[in-house]
C-alpha cells in the first residue's frame, strides 16, 4: 500500500468522523505512516508514476507541513481538505506522464476550489469567486496548448518528447496556463486578491504547499522541452522570472494589510522559483528548485497559518494592529520574526540558502545580470520585511491581537524547526536531486 492510497482512503472515511480530537489523532497518525512508506521506496501502484529520491525527500517534508496544518485546524472539514490536498500532491508530483500530469495537476485544482468554497464572509467570497475565475482560464489554456501538442502526433501517454513548430506553440499554451497557477506576472493579478481575501489557513495550503508542489511537478514535466529549445526559451524564462520578482517586491511596498505583502511576496517568490526553469542547463537548478520550495513550504505556510490565529480577520489585519504586539506576546513575535527575516534571505535560516543555490545556477550558466537583478531583488524585499518587524517591536500600541493555543503554537514550532534546519544542514538538500 503506498502512501496515496492510504491518504485517499482515510480522506474519504474522515467525513464519517465527527470528533475533531480523534480527527486529529487520527490524521496525524495516518500521515505519519504514509512517511514511512514514502522512506522505503514505496510508489503510488499505478503505470506512469514513479518515486524518485528527490520526490521522496520532498514528500516527506510535505507530510510534515501537512501535518502542522492538522494541528492548526479548528474545523473537521478542514483537516480533510488537507489530506486530499496531500493526496493529489502526491499524485502530481510522481507523475512521469504528460496525462497523468495534467490530470494530477486538475484535481489538486480542484480541490482548491472546493477549499476555497468554505465562505465565511463577503471578503472571501470574493477571492474565492477570483481564484476560479483565474482557475478556468488557465485550465482552457491547458486544454488549448495540449490540443497544439496533439497536433503533431504526439502521445500523452509518454514524456514530452521533440516538437515541432505546432508542439512548441502548444506547450507554451500550456506553459501560459500552469504559470496562470504559480503567480507568473502578467498572470498574477488574481493571486494578489485571492490570498489577501480567502481564510488564512486555506492561503497557507495554496500559496504555501500547492505552489511548491506545482513548481516542482512543472519543472521535472517540462524540462525536456526547456532544454530541447533553450535558445527560444532562456529569454522569455528569464523575462517572466525577473519582472515577477521585481514587480513582487516592488508592489508589497506599498501594502498596509499583512495578507497582501505576503500575497505579493509570494507572487515574487514565484519569479526566484522560475530561476531553475532559467538555469535548466545547470545541474544546481533542481537542487535549486527544491530548496526553495523547502524553505518556502515552510515560511509561507507558517506566516499564515500565524496571521490566521492572531486576528479574527486575518483578511483585515494592518500593519498598525501589529504595533506593541512584541511585548505583548514575545513568544509569537519571535516565531513571527524568524519566519520574515527567512523570506528576506538572511543567514543561517531556510530562505537564506535557497536563495544562494539559485543564484549559483544562474551563474552556472553563465547569466551574471539575471543574478545581479536578482540579488538586488532580495536586497529590496528586506525593506518591507523589516517594516512588519519595526511595526512588531520598534512602534508603540496596545496590541489587541490574540495569543496561540497549545495545537497551534506546536505547529508553529514544527515549521520553525524546518526554517531553522534547512538554514544549517545544507547537505540533506544537496545529497538528493529532483
Amino acid at each position: 500500500m503506498s502512501a496515496f492510497t492510504l491518504l485517499f482512503g482515510f480522506a474519504i472515511l474522515s467525513f464519517a468522523i465527527r470528533n475533531r480530537s480523534f480527527l486529529k489523532l487520527l490524521s496525524l497518525s495516518v500521515l505519519g505512516v504514509s512517511a514511512y512508506l514514502t522512506l522505503h521506496g514505496y510508489a503510488l501502484p499505478l503505470q506512469g508514476f514513479y518515486l524518485s529520491d528527490g520526490i521522496a525527500f520532498f514528500e516527506l517534508i510535505l507530510f510534515i507541513v501537512l501535518s502542522a496544518f492538522v494541528l492548526n485546524e479548528d474545523e473537521n472539514i478542514s483537516i480533510t481538505q488537507t489530506l486530499f490536498i496531500g493526496t493529489a500532491s502526491i499524485a502530481l508530483l510522481e507523475s512521469q506522464t504528460l496525462l497523468n500530469f495534467i490530470i494530477s495537476f486538475e484535481a489538486l485544482s480542484i480541490i482548491s476550489f472546493v477549499l476555497v468554497a468554505n465562505i465565511k464572509n463577503t471578503t472571501q467570497a470574493s477571492g474565492a469567486v477570483k481564484m476560479f475565475i483565474a482557475g478556468s482560464i488557465a485550465t482552457a489554456l491547458i486544454v488549448l496548448g495540449t490540443t497544439f501538442y496533439l497536433f503533431e502526433g504526439a502521445s500523452l501517454n509518454a514524456q514530452i518528447g521533440s516538437t515541432g513548430t505546432f508542439g512548441t506553440i502548444g506547450l507554451w499554451i500550456m506553459l501560459s496556463g500552469l504559470f496562470y497557477k504559480l503567480t507568473i506576472v502578467p498572470m498574477h493579478t488574481w493571486a494578489a486578491d485571492s490570498y489577501a481575501q480567502i481564510k488564512a489557513s486555506n492561503a497557507a495550503l495554496l500559496s504555501g504547499v500547492a505552489k511548491t508542489v506545482a513548481a516542482i511537478a512543472i519543472f521535472q514535466t517540462f524540462s525536456p522541452f526547456l532544454l530541447q529549445h533553450i535558445a527560444f526559451n532562456l529569454p522569455i524564462l528569464i523575462a517572466l522570472a525577473l519582472i515577477t520578482m521585481t514587480l513582487g517586491n516592488f508592489l508589497a511596498l506599498f501594502q498596509k494589510r499583512v495578507a497582501k505583502i505576503l500575497a505579493y511576496s509570494s507572487i515574487a517568490h514565484a519569479g526566484y522559483m522560475l530561476l531553475a526553469f532559467v538555469a535548466v542547463k545547470s545541474s544546481y537548478a533542481s537542487t535549486g528548485l527544491l530548496y526553495i520550495a523547502i524553505a518556502y513550504i515552510f515560511m509561507q505556510s507558517a506566516l499564515f497559518l500565524l496571521i490566521g490565529n492572531i486576528s479574527k480577520d486575518s483578511t483585515q489585519l494592518r500593519l498598525d494592529d501589529l504595533k506593541g504586539f512584541g511585548k505583548k506576546d514575545k513568544l509569537v513575535a519571535f516565531l513571527f520574526t524568524v519566519q520574515l527575516f527567512s523570506l528576506a534571505g538572511v543567514p543561517l535560516l531556510a530562505g537564506f540558502l535557497s536563495k544562494a543555490v539559485l543564484v549559483y545556477a544562474v551563474v552556472d550558466v553563465d547569466l551574471p545580470i539575471v543574478a545581479l537583478v536578482t540579488l538586488l531583488n532580495s536586497a529590496l524585499s528586506v525593506a518591507y520585511y523589516v517594516w512588519i518587524v519595526k511595526h512588531i517591536y520598534f512602534d508603540e500600541g496596545d496590541s489587541k491581537l490574540q495569543s496561540l493555543q497549545a495545537l497551534p503554537l506546536f505547529a508553529q514550532l514544527i515549521l520553525l524547526g524546518g526554517t531553522l534546519y534547512f538554514g544549517v544542514f545544507a547537505l540533506d538538500v544537496f545529497k538528493v536531486i529532483i
